[in-house]
């Protein structure tokens, strides 16, 4: 592959970026719009890299690294490329994900599996290379990995976009012909104005190419180290330390369903949540107490706590954990969390978990969420309006009092509300509002969804 110039690439991508609405999302803040980057690695860093992962890396993306060591934002898809220090193997701090996606993918010959399209893309994973991919980005709508096992004779490894609402992967030739199809995907999505700068066209090797190993100093690989001795670490002063423990532990979890219960993990699990003053360690406790907590034992005391936490991502661990954990004691802490507006986002999560328990004595909480009229956020007002169906008369009242407000936000989450409810009031009340002056609430008075189909 030909000399690519990265530099004014990445100079025009930070620019054009910067000047669209993904600038509010890439954290922290660049020191200036034209360069999303860091410095430049060193060859020593690179050396550094390739000699702790025990393979010889691609040229390209080492050329990349030389000039930036890493990125802060490449589309709405990917947040962080990853500086050299920080870059591993995807098995090792994605256990659990890795596992899924082993165990089926393409069966294609290579004649098809390595045919790229004209964006250089090619669809769907071998199953026998997720052991071996390599995460050169944090995870964010998807992460970009680069596969030692399909090199071609520049010494090119195959790069991925990988994402599980793909499903599965995105493939290209190299990590430069990523690099380029996503600028061109970003400019068309955030549809940028102003000329594009002139990009070359970038060979694409054929299927017969053959595609072998990446070249190995040593032959041993990582393996995923255990859950006890991430939560070691995850005790550790060092922040960095922590956080890499802190994402290798949550990419071991497989959901409480597909896993097997861990007493023994129960009290130490438990004094690490009490005893960290990290927000995300706390995060990672509540998760896996939820995943590994006995079926026939009471529910171990932080996930209710967890209710009450200082910081919101650790509440929201708690609200999800309530789905396997019900109490009633919830209803206290979820509709002071509510009231505190902390997290608009959380917010629904909760919301959603006081319509759950239907007890009219949340209507309070939610009825204040409804008629915030201050609220920018839309979506709150139907979240807000569907909890209140399922509150019994109570919280049916408040939704018949909400059709006169005067804002139709307001009016409109009412209808909703109303109309899944399930009410035998529901259908005189939706005729009426079929008459609303604002068309939108008129039009969804007329849809007439339904009423949940509900296990009572």
């Amino acid at each position: 592959m030909s000399a690519f110039d990265w530099k004014p690439f990445l100079q025009q991508w930070s620019r054009e970026l910067m000047n669209s609405e993904l600038a509010e999302r890439v954290e922290p803040s660049p020191k200036s719009p034209d360069w999303l980057g860091y410095s430049p690695a060193t060859q020593e860093d690179i050396e550094k890299l390739e000699s702790r992962l025990g393979v010889i890396l691609p040229p390209s993306y080492k050329a990349f690294l030389s000039i930036s060591n890493g990125w802060l934002r490449t589309t709405s898809f990917i947040d962080r490329i990853r500086p050299a220090e920080e870059v591993n193997w995807f098995r090792v701090e994605n256990e659990n994900w890795v596992n899924l996606y082993s165990d089926s993918g393409s069966e294609e010959s290579d004649e098809d599996y390595y045919l790229y399209d004209e964006d250089y893309a090619g669809a769907d994973h071998r199953a026998e290379h997720m052991q071996s991919l390599l995460q050169i980005s944090d995870i964010d709508d998807g992460v970009y990995l680069l596969n030692p096992e399909a090199v071609t004779p520049d010494g090119e490894w195959e790069a991925w976009f990988f994402a599980s609402w793909i499903p599965g992967a995105r493939r290209f030739p190299s990590f430069l012909h990523l690099m380029v199809h996503d600028y061109i995907s970003f400019r068309q999505l955030k549809e940028v104005s102003g000329k594009a700068m002139r990009l070359p066209k970038l060979k694409v090797p054929a299927p017969d190419v053959p595609r072998i190993p990446a070249e190995r100093i040593r032959k041993k690989m990582a393996k995923a180290p255990s859950l006890e001795a991430m939560m070691e670490e995850m005790r550790s002063p060092n922040p960095k330390l922590r956080d890499k423990a802190v994402r290798t532990f949550f990419g071991k979890l497989k959901g409480r369903p597909r896993t097997s219960r861990r007493p023994d993990l129960i009290k130490p699990l438990t004094d690490l949540f009490y005893s960290a003053d990290d927000p995300s360690v706390r995060c990672a406790c509540i998760a896996a107490l939820t995943e590994f907590a006995p079926d026939d034992a009471e529910a171990p005391a932080p996930l209710f706590d967890a209710l009450s936490d200082s910081k919101p991502e650790v509440v929201l661990q708690g609200i999800f954990a309530l789905h396997y954990f019900p109490t009633p004691r919830a209803l206290e802490p979820l509709c002071r969390f509510v009231e505190s507006r902390a997290n608009v986002l959380f917010n629904e999560n909760a919301m959603s978990q006081l319509g759950e328990m239907r007890n009219p004595a949340a209507v309070p909480t939610l009825v204040g969420v409804l008629l915030d009229t201050s609220n920018k956020f839309d979506q709150s007002f139907g979240t807000a309006a569907m909890a209140l169906a399922r509150c019994g008369p109570a919280g049916f009242d408040a939704l018949k009092s909400a059709l006169d407000h005067e804002d139709w936000r307001v009016r409109h989450a009412a209808v909703i509300g109303i109309d899944v409810s399930g009410n035998p009031e529901s259908k005189s009340l939706l005729d009426r509002m079929q008459k609303d002056r604002d068309a939108r609430v008129s039009s969804r008075a007329e849809m007439r969804t339904g009423a949940w189909d509900d296990d009572e």
